[in-house]
């Protein structure tokens, strides 16, 4: 790769911070969108995981990235450029559909809009293991995971204020405008094969998955994904029907959980990769159990800013360190392939999450949702010491426990 350590480092974090601005969207203010149009916590779970099928797809767009130099541009580069410009085309259009009556033709439209966006995310995980050393996967994964919980940000705060004062179309155009922010990096990258860790794909590779250590990661995915994004899905619709707060301050307070984010994948930069990735990865669990009991318990809005925090710092930080040992198990003659069904099995557990969540939101309510959730998420502490025990896929990953 042509760009300096830095300028790569850029790259990655604006990819990532686009990706977070729109996911700002998909996680929080299209639940906002379509509860005003009337819909229920339950439909809306539905058409959530409708847009999460693209990111199970993920395995696909990583074997063809892996095994296809596009117009001889290289194997990543053409497909971010793809899936960003479709990802810009789709949110252009969207506030001129309507949803009144009925989501058939915005649901399609937005299910164009995340495979777009699953394009472009698996090619830069692929980027990134093609040209990060084994001593650098905790920082970079720090760096992706904070950027993309800063575009979060970024939206909570000003998307709230748009779409309260401007209108929603407003708010879609000014994702349009992030969206394309990292196009010049981009357009910047010449892949260079000497210069990667990219072996020549091989389809025997994919045997690694038959391995328990590999699996057992894969499950630790899924359910962290299962039981964190089931809670924090329906946070902000809590804050709306139980506690009657308004669109702009649900906003701040769930971007105050994306500060928590940036500072948790912050934390992950400087120790996941000085303390060993499997006590990294306790310390996420742990952090997630307490934060999912805190929103819980909490009955009052000042409460729920606190835990709020708190559950931000243990998302980011979990969600680095995680695919920090997703890196780790990764055969270097399939690297965006199998880092991308690692990530299948985490969309998996997200799409399967949310319409639980919110079924057990609207039975039982958010705490004891909140309660359920983040023991599901402690049961992975299981998991954990066996997936260091056991010989890794590929090339050794360098990587101490």
């Amino acid at each position: 790769m042509n760009l300096s350590r830095t300028l790569r480092f850029l790259l990655f974090g604006s990819l990532y911070a686009a990706q977070g601005a729109v996911m700002s969207h998909f996680l929080t203010f299209n639940i906002l969108y379509l509860g005003e149009a009337g819909y229920g916590p339950e439909d809306i779970g539905i058409f959530q995981a409708v847009l999460v099928v693209p990111f199970i797809l993920k395995i696909l767009l990583g074997m063809l990235s892996d095994g296809v130099n596009l117009f001889g541009l290289g194997h990543r580069k053409p497909y971010i450029l793809i899936g960003l410009l479709t990802q810009a085309a789709i949110i252009l259009v969207a506030p001129f559909v309507p949803v009144a009556d009925g989501l058939g033709v915005y649901a399609a439209l937005l299910f164009v809009g995340a495979v777009g966006m699953a394009l472009y995310d698996t090619c830069t995980d692929g980027l990134a293991l093609d040209t990060t050393p084994a001593d650098e996967r905790g920082l970079v994964q720090g760096i992706m995971t904070g950027a993309r919980a800063g575009g979060i940000l970024i939206m909570l705060v000003v998307g709230g204020w748009l779409a309260e004062n401007l209108g929603w179309p407003a708010f879609f155009w000014s994702l349009v405008v992030l969206t394309l922010l990292p196009l010049p990096l981009v357009l910047l990258v010449k892949e260079d094969p000497g210069a990667m860790r990219r072996r020549p794909f091989q389809w025997s590779a994919f045997r690694a998955f038959g391995q328990g250590g590999v699996m057992l990661v894969a499950l630790i995915g899924l359910l962290y994904s299962f039981s964190l994004d089931g809670v924090l899905t329906f946070l902000s619709d809590h804050l709306r029907a139980a506690m009657d707060v308004s669109v702009g301050n649900i906003g701040l307070l769930v971007a105050l959980s994306m500060v928590g984010r940036i500072l948790g994948a912050a934390s992950n930069s400087w120790l996941t990769d000085r303390v060993g990735h499997r006590q990294s990865l306790l310390i996420g669990i742990l952090l997630a159990f307490l934060a999912c009991v805190g929103l819980a318990l909490s009955g009052q809005v000042a409460l729920i800013a606190l835990f709020g925090l708190l559950f931000g710092l243990a998302y980011g930080y979990y969600t680095s360190v995680y695919a920090a040992v997703a890196m780790d198990f990764c055969d270097e003659h399939i690297l965006a392939s199998m880092f991308a069904t690692f990530m299948l099995f985490v969309n998996v557990g997200t799409a399967v999450g949310q319409p639980v969540a919110g079924m057990l939101a609207e039975n039982v309510g958010f705490g004891p949702m909140a309660l359920i959730m983040g023991a599901i998420n402690l049961i992975t502490i299981l998991f954990v010491f066996r997936i260091f025990r056991v010989k890794r896929p590929g090339v050794a990953a360098g990587v101490a426990e």
